[in-house]
């Protein structure tokens, strides 16, 4: 049992910390870390700590009031702790939170002498005294920030040039295999799925809670939200059957493309767009991920990265959420980055076109979409995908999966670059590079079966 439980967003983790410690150097003991061991799940976890704690703490900032878990979090804590926020960023409180005395600890940076923090402590500390009603709240005498209009509740979101030759890695041959989410009997999601359905609206909320699948319909062309605050939106993509390589007569056509073959996939989601710099600095700043090299905007496809720091990468994202991501099999790459069309671009037979990119990389969201939904395949970097590398289709499974024997230092590599020309960009490219190369024109994307 804890004397806290710390309620944060992912994304405020480094934040989280600081005052973790910080309040276990004071002598209270705080659940904060939420790392599973083996065996456990989440909402069992929580349901248990909530119940255990005496003081629910929620560190509200600009990602964790849009948190459809930070809410329910502080929800069950008003309703069965003592409610004790803090302000770590300038933003607007969930509306039923607007009158709950709120701690202003925005830029606090540790220091256990600062005025703000010795009060808070104090405040903890009388908190503790009391009985451990519902609907507690914090003590009129915490320094507070001053109720101010809120927003409507918000629904969670969740080359012509000549590359370098890649030199390749001694590494194992080995194929990525994500870590299967765990489902639960516990009826903490119901608890809290109810909770939210009152912060965030309806039914919608509800299911986006729950990741329940039937809230999003299936369609080759459907966003799907992320339901986790560090998940890529995903789009759906219909299991169906295509013919995967070029045509004999394709111009530009190289020998491994072929034969051309059928293949006959399940249905999957991959990442609208090419994973995001933003977007993996999250994993790094979590540990579980290396900073990538190079430079770039934070909403550029991230680069500089290597094919075991891609796999790490969704490993990283599986853990932290209720789904199993993995890198794309090849056939799932070609599948939806055709959208639906034989001709060698999504866009038609000629080159340039609308998915191409040749003056620099361009931020991810800003490359046009195919007829799947999905954005960059062809073009802006080129992106890893799960396959080691064989010259030719003629073993190729006709199923969709992942070649797991061959050149498995040097994986499958798809998709055109600001750095390539028409042949690169084509649907059926495909290059292989050692899995150490980080180069600053090649990405990563995810799927999620």
């Amino acid at each position: 049992m804890a004397d806290i439980f710390l309620s944060y967003s992912r994304v405020d983790r480094p934040t989280a910390q600081i005052i973790a410690e910080a309040l276990e150097a004071e002598g209270f003991s705080v659940w904060w870390d939420k790392v599973l061991r083996a065996g456990q799940t989440y909402d069992e976890v929580t349901e248990t700590m909530l119940r255990d704690s005496h003081i629910v703490i929620v560190l509200w900032s600009q990602t964790s009031v849009k948190s459809t878990w930070v809410r329910a979090e502080a929800t069950q804590g008003q309703r069965n702790c003592v409610l004790v926020p803090a302000m770590i960023e300038d933003a607007e409180r969930p509306i039923m939170f607007e009158l709950t005395q709120t701690a202003d600890l925005i830029g606090w940076a540790g220091d256990r002498s600062e005025e703000r923090w010795t009060g808070y402590v104090d405040d903890l500390r009388r908190a503790l005294e009391k009985p451990k009603p519902a609907g507690a709240v914090v003590p009129d005498s915490t320094p507070a920030i001053a109720p101010v209009a809120a927003p409507a509740p918000v629904e969670p979101t969740p080359p012509p040039a000549v590359e370098a030759e890649p030199v390749a890695a001694a590494e194992p041959a080995s194929a990525p295999v994500a870590a299967k989410a765990r489902k639960s009997s516990s009826p903490l999601p119901l608890l809290l799925g109810g909770l939210v359905v009152l912060g965030v609206g309806g039914w919608f909320g509800y299911q986006t809670l729950m990741g329940d699948d039937t809230a999003q319909e299936t369609s080759p062309s459907q966003p799907i939200a992320a339901t986790c605050e560090v998940c890529p939106d995903m789009v759906a993509i219909e299991g169906g059957s295509f013919l995967m390589g070029s045509p004999d007569a394709e111009p530009n056509r190289t020998g491994n493309e072929g034969p051309q073959h059928e293949v006959t996939l399940r249905a999957f989601k991959i990442s609208k767009t090419e994973i995001t710099r933003a977007q993996w600095q999250l994993c790094v700043d979590a540990g579980a991920c290396p900073s990538p090299q190079g430079g770039g905007a934070p909403e550029a496809p991230v680069t500089g990265v290597g094919w075991d720091d891609a796999v790490g990468y969704t490993a990283w994202l599986s853990e932290v959420s209720d789904q199993s991501y993995r890198l794309p099999t090849e056939a799932e790459w070609e599948y939806a980055a055709r959208g639906g069309e034989r001709t060698a671009y999504w866009w038609g037979a000629g080159y340039p076109g609308p998915g191409a990119s040749s003056s620099g990389v361009k931020a991810a969201a800003e490359m046009p979409a195919n007829g799947y939904g999905v954005s960059g395949l062809l073009g802006n970097v080129r992106e890893w995908v799960a396959d080691c590398y064989v010259n030719n289709y003629r073993n190729a499974p006709s199923n969709g999966s992942a070649v797991t024997t061959g050149d498995c230092a040097r994986p499958v590599v798809r998709g055109g670059s600001f750095k390539t020309g028409a042949a690169e960009h084509r649907a059926a490219s495909r290059a292989r590079y050692g899995k150490s190369t980080r180069d600053s024109a090649l990405g990563v994307r995810v799927v999620s079966d």
